[in-house]
Protein backbone atom coordinates (compact mmCIF):
# COMPACT_ATOMS: atom_id res chain seq x y z
CA UNK A 1 0.00 0.00 0.00
CA UNK A 2 3.12 2.39 0.74
CA UNK A 3 4.95 2.04 -2.64
CA UNK A 4 1.25 2.78 -4.24
CA UNK A 5 0.94 5.60 -2.51
CA UNK A 6 4.68 6.84 -3.18
CA UNK A 7 3.60 6.46 -6.97
CA UNK A 8 0.66 7.85 -7.23
CA UNK A 9 2.13 11.07 -4.76
CA UNK A 10 4.75 11.71 -7.09
CA UNK A 11 2.55 11.32 -10.27
CA UNK A 12 0.12 13.66 -9.27
CA UNK A 13 3.02 16.45 -8.29
CA UNK A 14 4.48 15.74 -11.68
CA UNK A 15 1.60 15.99 -13.36
CA UNK A 16 1.27 19.39 -11.40
CA UNK A 17 4.45 20.46 -12.37
CA UNK A 18 3.45 19.87 -16.08
CA UNK A 19 0.56 21.42 -16.26
CA UNK A 20 1.24 24.73 -14.21
CA UNK A 21 2.92 26.16 -17.03
CA UNK A 22 -0.17 26.46 -18.87
CA UNK A 23 -1.87 28.15 -16.42
CA UNK A 24 1.46 30.51 -16.06
CA UNK A 25 1.15 31.23 -20.04
CA UNK A 26 -2.53 32.33 -19.58
CA UNK A 27 -1.44 35.39 -16.77
CA UNK A 28 0.43 36.65 -19.21
CA UNK A 29 -2.23 37.41 -21.77
CA UNK A 30 -4.10 38.61 -18.67
CA UNK A 31 -1.63 41.57 -18.15
CA UNK A 32 1.05 39.58 -15.90
CA UNK A 33 4.83 38.73 -17.41
CA UNK A 34 7.87 36.46 -16.08
CA UNK A 35 8.81 38.39 -13.30
CA UNK A 36 5.60 39.00 -11.86
CA UNK A 37 4.53 35.23 -12.20
CA UNK A 38 7.72 33.92 -10.64
CA UNK A 39 6.95 37.24 -7.55
CA UNK A 40 3.41 35.88 -7.09
CA UNK A 41 3.65 32.15 -6.92
CA UNK A 42 6.12 32.71 -4.28
CA UNK A 43 4.24 35.38 -2.16
CA UNK A 44 0.98 34.20 -2.37
CA UNK A 45 1.91 31.04 -0.67
CA UNK A 46 3.83 32.49 2.64
CA UNK A 47 0.41 32.80 4.20
CA UNK A 48 -0.79 29.46 3.17
CA UNK A 49 2.44 27.50 4.46
CA UNK A 50 2.24 29.80 7.85
CA UNK A 51 -0.78 28.31 8.63
CA UNK A 52 0.22 24.70 7.76
CA UNK A 53 3.20 25.27 10.01
CA UNK A 54 1.30 26.73 12.99
CA UNK A 55 -0.79 23.67 12.74
CA UNK A 56 1.25 21.35 12.57
CA UNK A 57 3.52 22.90 15.84
CA UNK A 58 6.40 23.09 13.69
CA UNK A 59 9.23 25.98 14.91
CA UNK A 60 9.98 28.37 12.73
CA UNK A 61 13.35 29.23 14.10
CA UNK A 62 16.53 28.40 11.66
CA UNK A 63 19.81 29.37 12.54
CA UNK A 64 22.00 32.51 10.90
CA UNK A 65 23.40 29.48 8.79
CA UNK A 66 20.35 28.03 7.77
CA UNK A 67 19.13 30.91 7.36
CA UNK A 68 21.80 32.28 4.74
CA UNK A 69 21.66 28.80 3.20
CA UNK A 70 17.59 28.81 2.94
CA UNK A 71 17.88 32.76 1.25
CA UNK A 72 20.88 31.09 -1.47
CA UNK A 73 18.32 28.42 -2.19
CA UNK A 74 15.65 30.82 -2.33
CA UNK A 75 16.91 33.06 -5.18
CA UNK A 76 18.53 30.27 -6.89
CA UNK A 77 15.96 28.08 -7.57
CA UNK A 78 12.21 29.52 -7.39
CA UNK A 79 13.87 33.05 -8.38
CA UNK A 80 16.30 32.52 -11.51
CA UNK A 81 15.27 29.08 -11.85
CA UNK A 82 11.57 30.32 -12.37
CA UNK A 83 12.37 33.40 -14.05
CA UNK A 84 14.76 31.67 -17.03
CA UNK A 85 11.85 28.77 -17.17
CA UNK A 86 8.69 31.25 -17.25
CA UNK A 87 10.91 33.70 -19.73
CA UNK A 88 11.23 30.92 -22.27
CA UNK A 89 7.53 30.40 -22.81
CA UNK A 90 7.52 33.86 -24.06
CA UNK A 91 9.65 32.16 -27.16
CA UNK A 92 9.43 28.83 -27.33
CA UNK A 93 6.36 26.29 -26.18
CA UNK A 94 5.81 24.90 -23.14
CA UNK A 95 6.36 21.63 -24.34
CA UNK A 96 9.87 22.34 -25.74
CA UNK A 97 10.70 24.25 -22.41
CA UNK A 98 9.87 21.80 -20.02
CA UNK A 99 11.69 19.12 -21.96
CA UNK A 100 14.63 20.96 -22.50
CA UNK A 101 14.77 21.62 -18.57
CA UNK A 102 13.85 18.67 -17.62
CA UNK A 103 17.39 17.39 -18.81
CA UNK A 104 19.34 19.23 -15.83
CA UNK A 105 20.58 15.51 -14.57
CA UNK A 106 22.30 15.36 -18.03
CA UNK A 107 23.60 18.70 -17.64
CA UNK A 108 25.19 18.27 -14.35
CA UNK A 109 26.79 15.34 -14.99
CA UNK A 110 28.60 17.37 -17.61
CA UNK A 111 30.00 19.44 -15.50
CA UNK A 112 31.02 16.98 -13.28
CA UNK A 113 33.03 15.24 -15.51
CA UNK A 114 34.29 18.24 -17.32
CA UNK A 115 35.21 20.62 -14.05
CA UNK A 116 35.44 17.73 -10.93
CA UNK A 117 36.92 14.94 -13.43
CA UNK A 118 34.59 12.58 -12.34
CA UNK A 119 34.94 9.17 -14.19
CA UNK A 120 33.11 8.81 -17.70
CA UNK A 121 31.09 5.53 -17.58
CA UNK A 122 29.16 4.35 -21.07
CA UNK A 123 25.52 5.37 -19.59
CA UNK A 124 26.78 8.75 -19.16
CA UNK A 125 28.11 9.29 -22.73
CA UNK A 126 25.23 7.81 -24.06
CA UNK A 127 23.19 10.22 -21.59
CA UNK A 128 24.94 13.13 -23.17
CA UNK A 129 24.80 12.12 -26.89
CA UNK A 130 21.10 11.16 -26.60
CA UNK A 131 20.21 14.63 -24.72
CA UNK A 132 22.34 16.77 -27.25
CA UNK A 133 20.62 14.92 -30.02
CA UNK A 134 17.58 15.66 -28.58
CA UNK A 135 17.69 19.16 -28.36
CA UNK A 136 19.26 19.34 -31.71
CA UNK A 137 15.54 17.64 -32.91
CA UNK A 138 13.65 20.87 -31.69
CA UNK A 139 15.54 23.74 -33.56
CA UNK A 140 13.16 24.16 -36.22
CA UNK A 141 12.51 27.45 -38.47
CA UNK A 142 14.62 30.82 -37.79
CA UNK A 143 17.20 29.70 -34.93
CA UNK A 144 17.25 33.62 -34.42
CA UNK A 145 14.10 33.54 -33.62
CA UNK A 146 13.85 30.08 -30.99
CA UNK A 147 17.68 30.46 -29.66
CA UNK A 148 16.58 32.96 -26.89
CA UNK A 149 14.31 30.48 -25.38
CA UNK A 150 15.93 27.36 -25.86
CA UNK A 151 19.08 29.41 -24.01
CA UNK A 152 16.78 30.30 -21.14
CA UNK A 153 15.19 26.84 -20.85
CA UNK A 154 18.61 25.34 -20.57
CA UNK A 155 19.93 27.40 -18.10
CA UNK A 156 17.18 26.99 -15.88
CA UNK A 157 18.24 23.21 -16.02
CA UNK A 158 21.44 24.28 -14.81
CA UNK A 159 20.20 26.46 -12.17
CA UNK A 160 17.98 23.77 -10.50
CA UNK A 161 20.65 21.24 -11.15
CA UNK A 162 22.70 23.37 -8.91
CA UNK A 163 19.94 24.12 -6.92
CA UNK A 164 19.64 20.18 -5.81
CA UNK A 165 23.21 19.47 -5.70
CA UNK A 166 23.40 22.79 -2.98
CA UNK A 167 20.34 20.84 -1.30
CA UNK A 168 22.34 18.00 -1.20
CA UNK A 169 25.87 19.37 0.09
CA UNK A 170 24.57 21.75 2.23
CA UNK A 171 23.07 19.71 4.91
CA UNK A 172 20.02 20.93 5.00
CA UNK A 173 17.70 18.51 3.13
CA UNK A 174 16.53 16.87 6.54
CA UNK A 175 14.68 20.43 7.14
CA UNK A 176 10.70 19.63 7.54
CA UNK A 177 9.68 19.78 3.58
CA UNK A 178 7.32 22.83 4.63
CA UNK A 179 9.63 24.92 6.35
CA UNK A 180 11.77 24.35 4.12
CA UNK A 181 9.42 25.78 1.42
CA UNK A 182 8.06 28.33 3.54
CA UNK A 183 11.78 30.14 3.93
CA UNK A 184 12.36 29.60 0.33
CA UNK A 185 9.51 31.05 -0.81
CA UNK A 186 9.98 33.90 1.74
CA UNK A 187 13.70 34.95 0.46
CA UNK A 188 12.67 34.67 -3.19
CA UNK A 189 9.99 36.90 -2.48
CA UNK A 190 11.88 39.38 -0.84
CA UNK A 191 14.39 39.71 -3.42
CA UNK A 192 12.09 39.68 -6.48
CA UNK A 193 9.91 42.64 -5.17
CA UNK A 194 13.12 44.94 -4.75
CA UNK A 195 14.01 43.38 -8.70
CA UNK A 196 11.10 44.39 -9.64
CA UNK A 197 10.61 47.48 -8.44
CA UNK A 198 14.11 48.79 -9.59
CA UNK A 199 13.00 47.20 -12.83
CA UNK A 200 9.88 48.24 -12.98
CA UNK A 201 8.57 45.60 -14.57
CA UNK A 202 6.53 43.98 -11.18
CA UNK A 203 3.01 43.85 -11.84
CA UNK A 204 0.15 45.61 -9.72
CA UNK A 205 -2.90 45.49 -11.96
CA UNK A 206 -4.14 42.04 -13.58
CA UNK A 207 -7.82 40.93 -14.35
CA UNK A 208 -9.64 39.10 -12.09
CA UNK A 209 -9.04 35.81 -14.47
CA UNK A 210 -5.67 36.62 -14.13
CA UNK A 211 -4.98 36.65 -10.52
CA UNK A 212 -7.30 33.39 -10.22
CA UNK A 213 -4.74 32.02 -12.62
CA UNK A 214 -1.83 33.58 -10.63
CA UNK A 215 -3.23 32.30 -7.22
CA UNK A 216 -3.71 28.85 -8.53
CA UNK A 217 -0.51 28.72 -9.97
CA UNK A 218 1.09 29.55 -6.28
CA UNK A 219 -1.05 27.46 -4.41
CA UNK A 220 -0.66 23.91 -6.84
CA UNK A 221 3.04 24.49 -7.42
CA UNK A 222 4.70 26.49 -4.06
CA UNK A 223 2.06 24.77 -1.49
CA UNK A 224 0.86 21.05 -2.67
CA UNK A 225 3.81 19.98 -5.67
CA UNK A 226 6.47 21.03 -3.36
CA UNK A 227 5.33 18.73 -0.57
CA UNK A 228 3.88 15.94 -2.13
CA UNK A 229 7.95 15.03 -3.77
CA UNK A 230 9.36 14.41 -0.03
CA UNK A 231 6.37 12.12 0.76
CA UNK A 232 6.86 10.15 -2.45
CA UNK A 233 10.36 10.03 -2.05
CA UNK A 234 9.80 8.83 1.36
CA UNK A 235 7.68 5.71 0.26
CA UNK A 236 9.83 4.99 -2.66
CA UNK A 237 12.96 5.94 -3.07
CA UNK A 238 14.83 7.93 -5.57
CA UNK A 239 14.72 5.67 -8.71
CA UNK A 240 11.21 5.51 -8.98
CA UNK A 241 10.64 9.07 -8.09
CA UNK A 242 12.81 9.72 -10.93
CA UNK A 243 11.37 7.62 -13.27
CA UNK A 244 7.41 8.39 -12.32
CA UNK A 245 8.70 12.18 -12.66
CA UNK A 246 8.83 11.65 -16.11
CA UNK A 247 5.88 12.39 -16.51
CA UNK A 248 6.57 16.14 -15.68
CA UNK A 249 7.69 16.85 -19.42
CA UNK A 250 5.18 14.49 -20.41
CA UNK A 251 2.22 16.47 -19.32
CA UNK A 252 4.18 19.87 -20.22
CA UNK A 253 3.48 18.36 -24.15
CA UNK A 254 0.27 17.10 -24.05
CA UNK A 255 -1.34 20.08 -22.38
CA UNK A 256 0.47 22.46 -24.47
CA UNK A 257 -1.36 20.84 -27.62
CA UNK A 258 -4.22 20.74 -25.96
CA UNK A 259 -5.18 24.05 -24.24
CA UNK A 260 -2.50 26.68 -26.07
CA UNK A 261 -2.65 24.40 -29.85
CA UNK A 262 1.20 24.24 -29.75
CA UNK A 263 2.21 22.20 -32.85
CA UNK A 264 3.89 19.48 -32.49
CA UNK A 265 5.17 17.33 -35.07
CA UNK A 266 7.15 13.99 -35.25
CA UNK A 267 10.69 15.67 -35.08
CA UNK A 268 9.65 16.82 -31.69
CA UNK A 269 8.45 13.82 -30.43
CA UNK A 270 11.23 12.01 -31.08
CA UNK A 271 13.31 14.97 -29.56
CA UNK A 272 11.61 14.28 -26.35
CA UNK A 273 12.23 10.51 -26.48
CA UNK A 274 15.68 10.91 -26.81
CA UNK A 275 15.86 13.45 -24.02
CA UNK A 276 13.62 11.12 -22.04
CA UNK A 277 16.01 8.29 -22.36
CA UNK A 278 18.68 9.88 -21.89
CA UNK A 279 17.61 11.30 -18.65
CA UNK A 280 16.37 7.90 -17.81
CA UNK A 281 19.10 6.06 -18.29
CA UNK A 282 21.71 8.58 -16.24
CA UNK A 283 19.17 8.16 -13.29
CA UNK A 284 19.13 4.27 -13.47
CA UNK A 285 23.09 4.23 -13.97
CA UNK A 286 23.20 6.75 -10.69
CA UNK A 287 20.87 4.78 -8.67
CA UNK A 288 22.87 1.02 -9.72
CA UNK A 289 26.07 2.72 -8.75
CA UNK A 290 24.65 3.73 -5.42
CA UNK A 291 23.21 0.46 -4.84
CA UNK A 292 26.86 -1.45 -5.37
CA UNK A 293 28.94 0.94 -3.05
CA UNK A 294 26.24 0.02 -0.62
CA UNK A 295 26.50 -3.59 -1.04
Amino acid sequence: MSKTKGILTIMLAAIIYGFTPILGKLTYIEGSNTLSLTFYRSFLSLPILYLILKVKHVSLKVTKQEFAKLSFLGILGPSLTALMLYGAYNYISVGMTTTIHYIYPVLVTAVCIIFFKEKISKEKIIAVILSTIGICLFFEGDLSENLIGILLALFSGFSYGAHILFIDKSGIKGMYPIKFSFYSCLASSIFLFFFGIATKTLVFEMSVIGWLYTILVSILVSVIANSLMPIGIKHVGSTVTSIVGMFEPITSVIMGILFLSEPFTFKNMIGSTFIIIAVLTLTLAKEENVENIIK
